[in-house]
């Protein structure tokens, strides 16, 4: 299963899985190539993709590859970026449904939370 984002615009340091939920320990990767493009010089860590790290951590809690079929929630509710919170948690829980999983998620470090998210997920 190949991920977009996994060792280009983060790395997962460390993990605690327990069934369908997951605490990601991920360092954000300041060198990626987003940031070139994506406020040179003050990055920021693009909304859409905290999404897909989001999605990529789900995938790996399921085992399956999974598309967003229908966000409910997505709060940015800090700015983020490289140099401000380079390691931050990415907290996802997964629930099946018919059509595939409900996911309920937020990105954090210890000062701030980055971002929450609540959507489903299908599997491709």
């Amino acid at each position: 299963m190949s991920m977009l984002l996994e060792n280009r615009y983060y790395k997962i340091v460390d993990k605690q899985v327990d069934g369908m939920s997951g605490v990601f320990h991920i360092s954000i990767l300041p060198d990626c190539d987003v940031y070139r493009g994506h406020f040179p010089g003050e990055p920021v860590c693009p909304g859409v993709c905290n999404i897909e790290t989001i999605k990529e951590c789900a995938m790996l809690l399921t085992g399956k590859k999974l598309l967003i079929s229908t966000i409910k929630q997505c709060r940015l509710t800090t700015v983020a970026t490289p140099t401000a919170c380079p390691n931050v948690d990415v907290t996802v829980q997964v629930a099946p449904t018919e059509q595939g999983y409900t996911v309920v998620a937020r990105i954090a470090d210890a000062e701030n939370v980055y971002m929450e998210y609540k959507g489903n997920m299908v599997v491709r």
